[in-house]
C-alpha cells in the first residue's frame, strides 16, 4: 500500500516537473476560480448560538424561550445616573425618545423602571410605610410647592419663602421646619451668584428619612438593537448610534449625568473585539516568522517564494472549498486560515528542503524532484491522512463550530498535499533555484542528532514516563467555565 502511494506519488511530482507551465497555468486557473467564488460566496456569522446544534435540548428549550419572551433576547441595557433624580429621569426620558425614533438601529425601546405608566401609577408599587411618608412630606411642603406651581420662577422662589416666614410669624410654622429649605436655597442661589453650576434637587429636599436614600439616581433604558451578524461585533453599529445621541443631549459628567452600556449584546461584542485587537501587528509578525523559518530551512529566495505561492493558493481553494462544503464560517472554523498555514507549510519545507540535499549531490532540478517524492511519498501521505483522520475526528460532536472546523481543515490538508505535489514541483523548475553550496540544515545541531540516535530507547523510556506523570497530573486540572471572567471588570 506504502509502496503504492509512494509510487504514485513519485509520478505525480515528476509529471509536474516535467509540464511545469502546463501545471503552474491548471493550478492558477483553479485558484482564480476558487477566489471568485469565495469573493462573491463569502459569508461569516458572529452569532455564538450558531456554534452550537440546534438540536441540543438546552439549545431547543432556549428557542422556545426566546421565541415566548422576544423582547428579552440580543438586548442592550443603558444606564444613566444622575447627580440628582431630576437629571437622571430628565437624560433617560429624552435619550427614550430620540431611541424610539431611531427605527434604523432599534427595533424596541421601553423603561423597565419608568416612563408614563410609574409616572401615574408609581406610588402603587411602594409599601404603605412608604406612601404615607412621601405623602407626608408633601403635604408638609405644600407652603413652598403652592407658590412654585402657580410661578415656577425667581419671583415664584421669593414669594414661597415670603409665605413660609409668613407662616413663622403665625405660629403654623417653625424655623427648625423651614431650615433646610432655606439652606439648601440659599447655597444654590449663592454658587449661581458665583458663576458655579448648581445640582439642586426638589425631590431630595423635600423627601425626608427612608424615602431620601430610595430617591433614583439611576434610571434604565432596556433596547433591542438591530444585529448585523455579518460584522465581527453584531451591536456595534448600534451602540455607536446610542453613545451619538448621548453626546448630542450633552448626557455627560459635567452636565450631572454619566451614561453606560451594558446588556447581552455589548457583552458579547467585546469578547469578539479581543479577536481583533492588534490582529495587523500579530499577522505581520506571523507572517514574518514564517518566512524567518522558511528562509533558515532553505537558504533561498526563489524557493522561498515558490513555497509562500503553493501556500496562497492553497488557502484560496481551501476557503472556497469550505464555504462550498459548509455554507457560512463561523467564529470557530474560521481558524482552518493558520491551521492550514501552519500545518500545510510543512509538506513545503519537507519536499524543498529535500530537493536541496539531493541537489547537492549533484542531480539535476527535474531528478532531484523526483528522488525527494520517492524519499518522502510514504511518509507525507500518512502525515496528511493522519491530520486528515485528526480533524474528522471533530465531526461527531454537537459543538457545529468545531466539526465546522473540523470538515475545512480537514479538506485543507488535502489540498495542501496535492498542491505540495503538483504546483510547488513546477514552480521549483520555473524559478530555476540554484543549487545548494554547502549541506543543508545546521551542522551545530548533529551532536544532539548523534545523541538522540544512540540514546533513543532512554528518549522513549523518559517520554513514556512524563506522559504517565502527566496523565495521572489531570484531575488537579481545573477549568474555569464562567465566561464572565473573559471580560474586562472594569467595564459596566
Amino acid at each position: 500500500m506504502t509502496a503504492r502511494f509512494r509510487l504514485s506519488v513519485v509520478d505525480l511530482v515528476t509529471a509536474s516537473a516535467k509540464r511545469p507551465v502546463l501545471v503552474l497555468l491548471a493550478c492558477f486557473a483553479l485558484a482564480a476560480l476558487a477566489l471568485g467564488y469565495a469573493a462573491t460566496h463569502f459569508s461569516m456569522t458572529t452569532d455564538a448560538a450558531s456554534l452550537i446544534s440546534p438540536k441540543v435540548a438546552w439549545r431547543q428549550n432556549q428557542a422556545r424561550l426566546d421565541k415566548a419572551f422576544p423582547q428579552m433576547t440580543g438586548t442592550m441595557l443603558i444606564i444613566i445616573d444622575g447627580k440628582t433624580p431630576e437629571l437622571a429621569e430628565a437624560g433617560a426620558a429624552a435619550m427614550t425618545e430620540r431611541l424610539t425614533a431611531d427605527t434604523a438601529h432599534f427595533e424596541a425601546v421601553r423603561r423597565p423602571d419608568g416612563g408614563d405608566f410609574f409616572a401615574r401609577n408609581g406610588m402603587l408599587y411602594g409599601s404603605v410605610e412608604d406612601v404615607r411618608k412621601g405623602t407626608a412630606a408633601l403635604v408638609e411642603a405644600q407652603p413652598l410647592l403652592g407658590p412654585l406651581a402657580a410661578d415656577p420662577s425667581l419671583r415664584g422662589v421669593s414669594a414661597a419663602l415670603s409665605t413660609m416666614l409668613t407662616g413663622v410669624e403665625q405660629g403654623s410654622a417653625t424655623l427648625e421646619q423651614i431650615d433646610k429649605p432655606m439652606v439648601a436655597l440659599g447655597n444654590s442661589l449663592n454658587a449661581v451668584a458665583q458663576g458655579k453650576q448648581v445640582n439642586f434637587s426638589w425631590m431630595e429636599l423635600f423627601a425626608n428619612g427612608d424615602v431620601a436614600q430610595k430617591a433614583p439616581l439611576r434610571r434604565l433604558i432596556l433596547m433591542k438593537p438591530k444585529l448585523d451578524f455579518g460584522s465581527l461585533m453584531p451591536g456595534e453599529i448600534a451602540t455607536k448610534a446610542a453613545r451619538a445621541m448621548a453626546a448630542e443631549l450633552k448626557l455627560d459628567p459635567a452636565n450631572g449625568t454619566r451614561i453606560q452600556i451594558t446588556g447581552e449584546v455589548p457583552l458579547a461584542d467585546e469578547e469578539f473585539a479581543t479577536l481583533q485587537e492588534n490582529i495587523g501587528f500579530v499577522g505581520a509578525v506571523m507572517a514574518l516568522a514564517m518566512l524567518a523559518t522558511l528562509w533558515f530551512a532553505l537558504k533561498s529566495v526563489k524557493i522561498v517564494a515558490a513555497v509562500v505561492v503553493t501556500i496562497l493558493a492553497g488557502l484560496v481553494i481551501t476557503a472556497a472549498v469550505g464555504l462550498l462544503a459548509v455554507g457560512s464560517f463561523n467564529l470557530i472554523s474560521v481558524a482552518f486560515i493558520p491551521l492550514f498555514v501552519g500545518l500545510g507549510v510543512d509538506f513545503g519545507i519537507q519536499i524543498a528542503v529535500r530537493f536541496n540535499a539531493e541537489r547537492l549531490g549533484g542531480l539535476a532540478p527535474a531528478d532531484a524532484l523526483s528522488h525527494a517524492a520517492k524519499a518522502l511519498g510514504g511518509p507525507l501521505v500518512l502525515a496528511a491522512g493522519a491530520v486528515f483522520l485528526g480533524f474528522g475526528a471533530f465531526l461527531p460532536t454537537a459543538y457545529t463550530g468545531i466539526a465546522e472546523l473540523g470538515v475545512i481543515a480537514g479538506l485543507g490538508m488535502v489540498i495542501a498535499l496535492v498542491l505540495s505535489l503538483t504546483l510547488l514541483p513546477a514552480l521549483l523548475i520555473l524559478f530555476k533555484p540554484g543549487a545548494p553550496q554547502k549541506e543543508v540544515g545546521f551542522a551545530q545541531a548533529a551532536p544532539l542528532d548523534r545523541f538522540l540516535e544512540k540514546h533513543r530507547k532512554a528518549v522513549l523510556w523518559a517520554f513514556g514516563a512524563s506522559m504517565l506523570v502527566t496523565i495521572a497530573l489531570l484531575p488537579l486540572v481545573r477549568f474555569d467555565f464562567n465566561p464572565l471572567h473573559l471580560r474586562d471588570p472594569e467595564a459596566p
